[in-house]
């Protein structure tokens, strides 16, 4: 288009109006409209078109060429800043526009803002309609991760800088008080190979680390990159006295559950990946920290209780004792496992005991010392999947699932405590009932620790004799015992002052009483030690015993 100069003729009312609603006089406050072959040019009062530059109309600016001819539809740079004009050739403020950068028109659509000033918002927060958007420097309406300070976009994809990180979602409205799901600034959400994780922001629209309540009625727990985190999770108070979250896998660490006594750690669990809050006030059963990355069937899961405020219990070894774990198997107590301090809690109004892992202990566990909460002897918490401190009188079976009989103390200190001694004429030994079990009728020696009088940390060891019959009763007549006619042991010279005659040791012999029996006494005596299951019959046993002794001649003649 030629270049319009000094053009005195008056634009028409109809040539105005085909300029549009935009611009409506002639006369406008800068410079003078016309139409000149189609097209409209602003001219001076000297008839001069205005160049490069915008012209208003009632209010309105527009933009004209270099040519001095109306800009349509276009990007517009003047004085070293973007402009957009519409259709009419008005620039656009306050307002967006899909379109192609201003120095690439092969390239994809981006969305820009158009601020009032009409300038195109670069490097800047923008807030629209309750929503903040962020643009970088050229201008485009920025999606996912963005780094911003005040007003000014940075948008450096380091990392998560919690209080200068924020996200924006596919319609690039910063993401408030809300979850999302997605890759690590520094990673492409196009990678196939790009890990997901989730993150919180909160109504700032600021990333959260750390621990986070009330998400929505939940707790939950995020490293200090925001990523939320699940499964073991161990805080540890750096040195400013700032708690850390860590997630616990397995996968590059060993980290296992440790007493603690200086209180730099705490222990939680999450619930799984896709949710992740704090589980709280509650039994779980899992595995150990340092095997959940295996998760392997082959390993074992353990119970661990959780308090309310979501810290796995962990014993703080105040109260702990030194204990070994014991398991009934094949008829006998076997040690199984050692443990520096377990400790008594209660749960839901029952007794557990836990190791020092936090680890919650079943079977049978004999205390080998006393401490503030618990008392020396065997105790017994069911099977793996229940735990609870068991009293009373209880029948247990082994790994052949032939059945003993056990009692526990019901009361007192002792609760819980396997019982040693006479229990309604029965004889217990560390809790299991002591029986004959070679002949019908056999003595057996108890050993037991007693305090000394007037001193609670001084003790003296103790034997203890009894006669019990197949059925663990204890006998305290003064008869021949016999069994098949043969006198087993010859209790006819004693009188009912040779036993004892009341207490925990009620009807075992006196001194005397066993002086009176040394030489009258025809069978072996019972290993107190040995459990004898229930319903064994006196043949059954003596068939054991014989069979027994038949091996071992047998054994002894071969070595000869």
């Amino acid at each position: 288009m030629r270049k319009q100069t000094k053009i005195a003729a008056l634009v028409s009312a109809t040539a105005l109006l085909a300029l549009g609603a935009s611009i409506t006089s002639f006369a406008a406050a800068r410079g003078t409209w016309m139409l000149v072959d189609g097209e409209w040019y602003c001219y001076d009062s000297n008839g001069d078109p205005y160049e490069d530059t915008f012209c208003v109309s009632n209010g309105k600016d527009y933009y004209v060429g270099e040519d001095g001819m109306l800009v349509r539809s276009s990007w517009v740079d003047y004085d070293g800043d973007m402009y957009f004009v519409n259709s009419a050739g008005q620039k656009i403020t306050n307002d967006w526009r899909l379109t192609t950068p201003y120095d690439d028109e092969d390239a994809e659509e981006e969305w820009y803002y158009f601020q009032a000033s009409g300038k195109m918002a670069t490097n800047k927060k923008i807030v629209y309609k309750g929503n903040t958007y962020f643009f970088n420097a050229d201008g485009k309406m920025l999606t996912g991760w963005v780094t911003a300070e005040g007003d000014d976009v940075v948008n450096e994809e380091n990392g998560i800088d919690k209080d200068h990180t924020y996200y924006a979602d596919e319609t690039g409205a910063r993401v408030e008080d809300d979850w999302i799901y997605t890759v690590e600034p520094s990673t492409a959400e196009d990678d196939a190979d790009a890990d997901y994780y989730y993150y919180y922001l909160l109504p700032s629209g600021k990333v959260v680390t750390g621990k986070r309540n009330n998400i929505k009625g939940q707790t939950y727990l995020f490293d200090e990159e925001g990523k939320m985190l699940s499964g073991w999770v161990r805080g540890e108070v750096d040195e400013n006295g700032k708690t850390v979250y860590t997630a616990i896998d397995g996968e590059d660490d060993n980290i296992p559950i440790v007493n603690d006594s200086e209180k730099k750690y705490t222990y939680y669990y999450c619930s799984g990946a896709d949710d992740g809050h704090v589980k709280k006030d509650k039994w779980i059963k899992t595995w150990r920290p340092m095997d959940t990355y295996e998760a392997d069937e082959d390993v074992s899961q353990y119970w661990y209780w959780i308090e309310k405020d979501g810290k796995i219990y962990v014993p703080s070894g105040d109260n702990a004792a030194p204990a070994e774990k014991w398991k009934l198997e094949d008829g006998e107590l076997v040690i199984k496992a050692n443990y520096d301090g377990v400790t008594k809690k209660k749960v839901n109004s029952k007794d557990y005991f836990f190791n020092e892992n936090g680890e919650m202990l079943s079977e049978f566990l004999y205390v080998l010392e006393d401490s503030k909460d618990l008392k020396e002897g065997l105790y017994y918490f069911g099977g793996s999947d229940d735990g609870s401190m068991k009293t009373g009188a209880e029948t247990i079976k082994d790994d052949n699932l032939d059945s003993f009989k056990f009692y526990f103390e019901t009361k007192g200190e002792n609760k819980g405590v396997g019982i040693t001694g006479n229990k309604s004429n029965k004889l217990y030994y560390m809790g299991h009932l002591v029986a004959a079990q070679d002949y019908r009728y056999q003595p057996v020696t108890i050993e037991v620790k007693e305090k000394v009088d007037g001193k609670d940390d001084e003790y003296v060891m103790k034997n203890y004799t009894f006669i019990v019959n197949s059925n663990g009763t204890i006998q305290h007549s003064t008869v021949e015992y016999k069994e098949d006619g043969d006198v087993l042991i010859d209790a006819s010279e004693l009188d009912k002052s040779d036993f004892v005659s009341s207490g925990t040791y009620k009807y075992a012999l006196t001194k005397t009483g066993l002086e009176k029996l040394v030489d009258k006494i025809s069978v072996e005596y019972l290993d107190p030690t040995q459990v004898m299951a229930v319903g064994s019959s006196v043949a059954d046993a003596v068939e054991s015993a014989n069979n027994a002794k038949d091996d071992n001649a047998t054994a002894e003649n071969e070595q000869n």
